[in-house]
């Protein structure tokens, strides 16, 4: 007969009871007292436990591989519209520096072409003011001149007044007064001159406006007073 120990079985827990590790499984698994069915079938859904355990922990880790390749292709979404969008950015920035350079050059043309015309439009003035410059000089000559002539014909008419009055009036005259920039005194030969004749001296023809007393001290030749003539061509054996 058995004893009442050994018809119990041992105290090592029941299949409910957490198991003590793998070790205290398998003694359990082995202990005496169950059939092999028993701790086959036991054994088995532990097995299937741990792998529901682990598949349940596959399943997680998919579920979270999953979400992060979301958020991957998010983020990757997201990188290439940043990247489209500063690629239009850069493009748009590009064209605008292209059109800022062509401007630039436009001007930088348009700048040398104002300095080139201000350059000579300085040297036009330039001449222009020593033109002017020139003609100043030329009316303040001509000026100084009409004042010599309105002194000198004031002379020669009181020349010619008390000429008149003196012995030898109509006699013709021996002297000529060319008019130009300079007067000048010069002799006549043959016959001499008389009012209303030509006198023609270095190619330019003149006329005896009147006939007076020389304007020379003491000479009491007649002298001529020319105004200009018609011009011709120097001929030679002028007087």
């Amino acid at each position: 007969m058995t004893s009442p120990d050994q018809d119990r079985p041992a105290d090592h827990g029941s299949p409910s009871e957490p198991a003590d590790g793998l070790g205290g499984f398998v003694r359990r698994v082995l202990a005496p007292g169950r059939s092999p069915e028993e701790r086959l079938e036991e054994l088995l859904a532990e097995r299937r436990r741990e792998l529901d355990a682990h598949a349940a922990r596959f399943d997680e880790s998919i579920a979270d591989l999953e979400r992060r390749e979301e958020l991957l292709r998010d983020s990757r979404a997201s990188v290439e519209r940043m990247v489209r969008l500063h690629t239009a950015d850069l493009e748009a920035r590009e064209s605008e520096l292209t059109d800022f350079l062509r401007d630039f050059g436009e001007r930088e043309t348009r700048l040398a072409e104002a300095e080139a015309d201000l350059a000579k439009r300085r040297g036009e003035l330039g001449a222009v003011e020593l033109r002017s410059a020139a003609v100043e000089r030329r009316e303040r000559a001509v000026t100084a001149h009409e004042e010599r002539i309105a002194e000198l014909e004031t002379r020669l008419d009181a020349a010619a007044a008390a000429g008149s009055e003196q012995p030898g009036a109509g006699e013709s005259a021996r002297l000529a007064f060319v008019p130009g920039l300079e007067y000048r005194l010069v002799e006549v030969g043959g016959s001499g001159l008389a009012r209303g004749e030509t006198f023609e001296f270095e190619g330019e023809e003149y006329v005896v406006a009147r006939t007076g007393v020389s304007p020379l001290p003491g000479d009491r030749r007649r002298c001529a007073y020319l105004m200009r003539g018609t011009r011709r061509v120097p001929s030679p054996g002028n007087s």
